[in-house]
């Protein structure tokens, strides 16, 4: 848990975070980072649905909380946890690359 606190905590990060924002480019976080990093911050839309760690104490940082392994909400995109971040990472590749590149490298690996 340390982990996402550092993340909230790293200047560095959040201006980085600031400009994908503003710019209406990818970011995302994984399993409790949406709700201790992104939450708090700002930046998860209040209106939009988000995932993280299934455990009650950081679903309710979230304002509309998704059961989902892997949700994207405009160009953000939050995921449950490490079982969750294959699919979290081929969901990006679909964001970049199209939906055809992510069946031809979920075949590749095996995903089902």
């Amino acid at each position: 848990m340390p982990g996402a606190t550092n993340l909230r905590n790293s200047a560095a990060l959040s201006s980085i975070l600031e400009k994908q924002k503003a710019q209406k480019k990818l970011y995302g976080a994984v399993c409790a980072s949406p709700a201790i990093a992104l939450a708090p911050q700002g930046f998860l839309d209040d209106s939009a649905p988000a995932t993280c760690y299934p455990a009650p104490n950081f679903r309710e940082q979230l304002k509309i909380v998704s059961d989902d392994a892997v949700v994207v909400s405009d160009n953000v995109t939050t995921s449950q946890g490490p079982g969750t971040s294959l699919h979290f990472a081929l969901s990006l590749g679909e964001q970049l690359f199209g939906k055809e590149k992510r069946d031809e490298i979920a075949k590749q690996m095996l995903v089902k």
